[in-house]
């Protein structure tokens, strides 16, 4: 019988080291969760940035033929800014880019001497730089 407790004993000992994790462990595996999470962030931050330009090259797009269609509807007369077309009810509401910058619209343009111009700053918020996103030719 004391034979017989003794191994119980024993066995009981060993289930209860085997039962937790050790500090080390949990360490070892919040690293590597961290660096998984981390590996997958810099991932979603790269396609965020690609499209908030996709997005701000959709709604340059659809204010030029927005303006276009107030051009035609209005003897050719360009809107003075994109106010004009929120109040005829061409657009529902002025938007913003995706930045949170206004666009800016130009009639006749700049840019495009026998249309119109209608950009978004882009992310670095200044115009005339490369990153400049412009309606496509009109």
């Amino acid at each position: 019988m004391k034979e017989e407790n003794g191994v119980r004993a024993a066995a009981q000992s060993a289930r209860r080291a085997d039962g937790g994790m050790t500090m080390l462990e949990i360490m070892i595996v919040l690293a590597i969760i961290g660096l998984v999470t981390s590996v997958i962030g810099v991932g979603v931050y790269a396609n965020w940035k690609k499209s908030q330009i996709k997005v701000a090259r959709i709604a340059v797009n659809e204010i030029a033929q927005k303006t276009i269609q107030y051009m035609t509807d209005n003897s050719n007369e360009c809107p003075k800014s994109i106010d004009d077309l929120v109040a005829q009810k061409y657009m529902p509401k002025k938007q913003k880019d995706p930045w949170n910058r206004d666009f800016i619209l130009r009639c006749p343009g700049t840019i495009n001497a026998d249309g119109i111009d209608v950009v978004s700053l882009g992310p670095d918020g200044q115009e005339g730089t490369a990153d400049d996103i412009k309606a496509v030719e009109q």
